[in-house]
């Protein structure tokens, strides 16, 4: 009996302990809440400080710009001409950029050349480059490559034209990063710097909202389609380009044209007799960052010409509207001055034999 009673005590005291190992476990998470939602008030501080911040940042850019332009502006020119001629009266570019865009001005007046003797007319000026030819007439100083869109079936005709050309090549590697078929006009001498980028364009009965989400939603079943593969994940974690050459690049193409056969069938994309419009090829597209590229016709064709450096090439026809869509105020003080991607490496550029680079621009 007396053991029994003992073994009561006993538990008694276990049970007691428990109490109070639960009761400080509690306490604990209490407190541990009360950090918690001390944490999430701290952190909304920091956004409504960063708001803040981003919004007194904008109205100081704001009155330094309305200063900037008040001193510069002359009293016989509208504030508009005022920021062309600023943009015009900037200095070209000099040293190992200077001589970096003199041979991508060769890439560009070669590539027009190819085109014109092989009745390859669908192709413009995008991006930086078109920018460059409506404020700067030419490069944007700080540039380091060159834009161009191009129709698919004229891209695949340049494909084969190039096949057999000795000087210039058309690469295709897929992207990691974006997950994106990166298309390149470039020497095949590998000492000569720089290439154009090709951007593919599809045709598209509607140029609408509705149908480039539906162009988003193909891509990211072939995205998915690749990344189930194991090879090809394995290629991808050996290197971040793989070359559509190669064994894993077959497979990528592969998952990507099995969708657009498909967006095919599915009238997503269409013939140029259907066409109302054009958009980005899924298969190019990197991730958009508030702009469709989508398109109504109209907006692209007739195809303009616009001079850029030494010769004038095709823009679009509404060129003003789409880059003020994808830039903003194009005659606004730029904010990527020094800032600006690097698609050429400064020290190879640098480590590069100049004497070629010449050679290659005046030959």
């Amino acid at each position: 009996m007396q053991r029994l009673m003992d073994r009561v005590d006993d538990l008694e005291r276990e049970n007691n302990s428990l109490g109070e190992a639960l009761k400080q476990q509690e306490s604990m998470l209490c407190e541990l809440r009360d950090v918690i939602y001390g944490v999430r008030g701290l952190g909304e501080d920091t956004r409504n400080l960063v708001d803040t911040v981003h919004r007194m940042q904008i109205a100081e850019k704001s009155k330094a710009d309305i200063r900037f332009w008040a001193q510069y502006r002359r009293p016989d020119e509208t504030s508009l001409d005022a920021r062309k001629r600023f943009f015009l009266d900037l200095p070209k570019a000099e040293g190992d950029i200077g001589l970096l865009q003199a041979a991508l001005n060769r890439m560009l007046n070669d590539f027009a050349d190819i085109c014109n003797a092989n009745d390859i007319t669908q192709y413009w000026l995008v991006g930086g480059t078109l920018l460059g030819a409506v404020r700067h007439h030419g490069f944007i100083p700080w540039d380091d490559d060159l834009d161009l869109g191009i129709m698919h079936d004229d891209l695949e005709r340049l494909e084969q034209v190039l096949a057999s050309n000795p000087d210039y090549q058309v690469t295709v590697v897929w992207d990691r990063i974006v997950h994106c078929r990166q298309v390149r006009f470039a020497p095949r001498d590998p000492r000569v710097p720089g290439f154009v980028d090709l951007f593919p364009f599809d045709w598209v009965r509607t140029p609408d909202h509705d149908t480039f989400l539906k162009v988003q939603e193909y891509r990211r079943a072939a995205i998915e389609a690749s990344e189930a593969d194991e090879r090809i994940r394995a290629a991808w974690n050996e290197n971040v380009y793989v070359p559509a050459d190669s064994e894993a690049g077959t497979l990528i193409t592969k998952a990507f044209d099995d969708l657009l056969a498909k967006m095919r069938e599915a009238g997503v994309v269409c013939s140029r007799q259907e066409a109302g419009g054009i958009v980005r090829a899924y298969d190019n597209m990197d991730h958009p960052s508030g702009f469709e590229w989508i398109s109504a016709i109209d907006d692209i064709f007739p195809l303009p010409l616009m001079h850029f450096e030494n010769r004038a090439y095709p823009v679009p026809a509404n060129h003003m509207y789409l880059l003020s869509h994808a830039y903003g105020d194009i005659f606004s003080l730029p904010d990527d001055i020094g800032l600006h991607f690097e698609h050429v490496d400064r020290h190879a550029l640098a480590e590069a034999d100049a004497n070629i680079i010449r050679e290659y621009i005046e030959r």
